[in-house]
């Protein structure tokens, strides 16, 4: 069915529930492809809008569409692990399209240029519009090719701003996609954000491949997972401290270098916490009292101290080195 002679198959998966506000375009956004050799999987989960009417409108078209529909609604999680799961075993490449976002024409086409150029790198990332916003920017153009810890590191540090997480293109291995492809627990608790830790495990097995244009848009609306679920209860931040715990101890040199990346975390969580209790947040306090409980970060008097005096000397470390960056004393570009 697929010539993998001419050019390797890319499968693009596409998990969606209630999405047809957005799915046509989205779906659209890979028929446009410039890429010759694709194929679109979509798994609906057991959605009561348009998105099937809308799914079966792009059967037939230049990049063949194959459909699952779920008979009933499963978790988040399960649906985007059944469309990892349906990735044929010819596929060369694989990622993930969410239902709400876009691939620009060329996007596949470039991506797929730089895994050609490097067998070695098992997942390539790219710039990225976030709304109208360009992320992604971080790292050093004059490479293509990056030490994939490294870039974790830089991630965990909150050094590289934009890690495209959700927008990589991964080399399928030889023996298939993991399954599951997205793991949904760390230590007893649900693990949030399951794209990251995904991109993360890749990252830390082999170098990282990068296209230094923007080539994904993600769109940013009032019905999406962020603004409905992390958003509205901070969890960006116990999600950073539960990649941090899962990737630091095996990315960072030392056991001293994750300590280190992981108090600087928790100094951040911790003036939070006494924002929330400035402002009678008692919801948020209760929450994420619990979640740093399970997680052995509950904090003493000693740490808000050490939390509240770090406050002004961060605001005016960024200062000082944004300073250096543009009078050249600095690099532009960190190393990690």
């Amino acid at each position: 069915m697929h010539d993998r002679s001419a050019r390797p198959l890319v499968a693009i998966s596409t998990p969606v529930y209630n999405g047809a506000r957005y799915l046509a375009e989205t779906m659209a956004c890979v028929q446009a492809q410039t890429y010759g050799n694709l194929i679109h999987l979509v798994v609906d989960n057991a959605s009561t809008d348009e998105t099937p009417r809308i799914i079966d409108s792009f059967k037939g078209g230049r990049v063949p569409v194959v459909s699952l529909r779920n008979p009933v609604t499963v978790p988040m999680t399960d649906n985007w692990n059944a469309a990892a799961r349906l990735a044929p075993a010819q596929a060369a490449y694989f990622r993930i399209l969410p239902a709400d976002d876009l691939i620009l024409p060329q996007g596949i086409e470039k991506m797929v240029a730089v895994g050609e150029r490097h067998p070695e790198v098992g997942i390539i990332g790219c710039q990225e519009y976030m709304g109208t916003a360009l992320v992604g920017n971080g790292l050093c153009p004059d490479h293509e090719v990056f030490d994939g810890r490294a870039i974790v590191r830089g991630s965990l540090l909150n050094a590289i701003h934009g890690f495209p997480h959700l927008h990589c293109l991964y080399r399928v291995p030889p023996g298939g996609l993991a399954d599951p492809f997205y793991e949904t627990e760390f230590r007893g608790a649900e693990l949030l954000c399951i794209d990251s830790d995904a991109a993360m495990r890749a990252l830390a097995r082999g170098p990282y491949g990068f296209v230094h244009e923007p080539l994904v848009v993600t769109r940013l609306h009032e019905g999406s997972q962020t603004s409905t679920v992390v958003s509205p209860t901070r969890m960006k931040m116990w999600q950073e401290l539960q990649l941090i715990d899962r990737w630091g101890p095996i990315v960072f040199d030392s056991e001293q270098a994750y300590r280190r990346c992981r108090a600087k975390h928790l100094r951040y969580y911790y003036r939070y916490l006494l924002m929330w209790r400035a402002k009678r947040q008692r919801a948020h306090i209760e929450q994420h009292s619990g979640l740093l409980r399970c997680a052995a970060a509950v904090p003493r008097l000693i740490d808000y101290a050490a939390a509240v005096a770090e406050w002004p000397i961060r605001h005016l470390a960024k200062g000082l080195r944004r300073a250096a960056v543009g009078t050249g004393l600095a690099p532009r570009y960190q190393r990690f």
